[in-house]
């Protein structure tokens, strides 16, 4: 008959035995932090959810990984920050959040380089993924997996965006983010920087006509409820990426921690990218419904505006991480 301290025995030695079948090694439980700016709706939210339950599931209870959604431990570039020096373990990021440290990632908001999702998607997971990987390495980050927030569309309340004179003179909030400014500035727009925060009072009072994010995030700011117009400029493609701080990622887990949530969080990344291009015509269908006039006009005619901005941001890049990178974007389109 066994004993109550040989049952114990017994069944820690069977979730060893577990364990060890999964191939991992039996070591302490490891709890991690991961931050990221998306509402709890979000696909990116969503997707993590079910990423760290799997992550969880798969090491048998050996790496928890707690969310803190919604810039709940600061706003982006803040916890970018915390990220890098190892306050928080694991972001979801825009890499324009760390360009104050890696100008080179800013790469991936060059105005209208991507044709559509497709070109997007091998070009950050196939012809520039090595070089973007050492990007973020040099800049204090492990590369795990790309999610999305998907293209950005220009929200205005004055009248519906057709052409690119249409943008012409109008006050345009924009975040801190170099990319974004020089396009508008391209098209002949007032750029006004105003924090996310304070974006709906300012478009409320009038303060700015206009600001532009992917629809999932006009739609969840609400943004909708104090703009008439919303034009499909599909201007910039805006990418979240999965990142780890170095030391956590390769401190805290053992290898065959890391392949798992590896192989987690590229599932997650493709479902969350495919969860914000089908709610995306939801949205859009919502707020037609509420009011606003929807229009999608062709890009070409943006696209040949960008000369300008290119000029920026070929200056702020460099002509080598210019050069390297657009060669990149072209090998993706064929």
């Amino acid at each position: 008959m066994q004993t109550p301290l040989s049952r114990r025995t017994v069944l820690k030695a069977g979730a060893a035995t577990a364990v060890a079948s999964a191939g991992l090694t039996a070591r302490a439980a490891v709890e991690l932090k991961l931050t990221h700016p998306a509402d709890l709706v979000h696909p990116v939210h969503l997707e993590a959810e079910k990423m760290v339950k799997k992550v969880f599931d798969r090491t048998a209870g050996a790496v928890k990984i707690t969310i803190f959604p919604n810039n709940a431990l600061g706003s982006p570039v803040e916890t970018a920050q915390q990220t890098r020096l190892g306050a928080i373990d694991m972001i979801l990021m825009n890499p324009a959040n760390i360009e104050s440290i890696s100008k080179s990632v800013g790469v991936i908001n060059i105005p209208y380089q991507f044709d559509n999702y497709e070109h997007a998607y091998r070009t950050l997971d196939t012809t520039g993924r090595d070089w973007l990987t050492q990007q973020l390495a040099t800049a204090g980050f492990t590369w795990v997996a790309n999610f999305e927030w998907g293209f950005r569309a220009l929200s205005n309340s004055r009248k519906p965006v057709n052409v690119p004179d249409d943008v012409r003179g109008m006050k345009i909030r924009v975040p801190p983010e170099l990319a974004i400014k020089s396009a508008f500035e391209a098209l002949g727009a007032n750029t006004q920087t105003v924090a996310f925060q304070e974006v709906y009072l300012a478009l409320a009072n009038k303060t700015v006509d206009g600001q532009d994010n992917p629809i999932g995030t006009t739609f969840a700011a609400k943004f909708f409820e104090v703009q008439s117009h919303i034009a499909l400029t599909r201007h910039i493609y805006a990418c979240i990426m999965l990142a780890a701080n170095p030391r956590a990622w390769t401190g805290k887990l053992d290898g065959a921690q890391r392949r798992i949530i590896t192989e987690e969080a590229v599932i997650a990344g493709a479902a969350a990218r495919k969860g914000v291009r089908e709610r995306e015509e939801e949205f859009l269908a919502q707020m037609q419904k509420a009011g606003v006039a929807i229009t999608r006009p062709d890009v070409a005619p943006f696209r040949a505006k960008m000369g300008p901005a290119y000029d920026v941001l070929r200056k702020s890049l460099g002509d080598d991480t210019w050069n390297a990178w657009t060669k990149m974007v072209a090998a993706a389109r064929t």
